[in-house]
């Protein structure tokens, strides 16, 4: 029997990309601009997630803090991260974020992903 040496949660990859707006807080410390971002979430684990927007941004040399408001199933989210990767797929960008999830809102984000996946809306990767 195979023994799972794993170290990252879980990926789960969303059956239809979920829409919802992102903030850019900050970039190398300097505030970003109010307006929010039309997103989309392609996949998510407890630890990150992959969105994809049609805004080129300097992944590789910068600090790009972001906060996401989300309603994954019934709960509305906000969790803050930084964007860690970014390619270019079709018309869209994608980003690789690293979630910063608060204590108290790890379960409500557990839960809110087991939900989703009772619903078949996403699929183990």
């Amino acid at each position: 029997m195979p023994i799972n040496n794993r170290k990252e949660p879980f990926r789960y990859t969303l059956k239809e990309p979920m829409s919802f707006e992102i903030y850019i807080l900050s970039i190398n410390g300097m505030d970003g601009p109010p307006k929010p971002i039309q997103a989309e979430l392609c996949d998510i684990s407890r630890s990150g997630c992959q969105i994809a927007f049609p805004l080129s941004l300097p992944v590789e040399n910068n600090d790009i803090r972001i906060a996401i408001n989300l309603r994954l199933s019934e709960d509305l989210l906000y969790v803050e991260g930084t964007l860690r990767w970014g390619m270019e797929k079709n018309t869209l960008w994608h980003y690789g974020v690293q979630l910063e999830v608060e204590k108290e809102t790890q379960d409500r984000w557990s839960r809110e992903m087991r939900m989703l996946a009772g619903q078949g809306k996403i699929v183990v990767r």
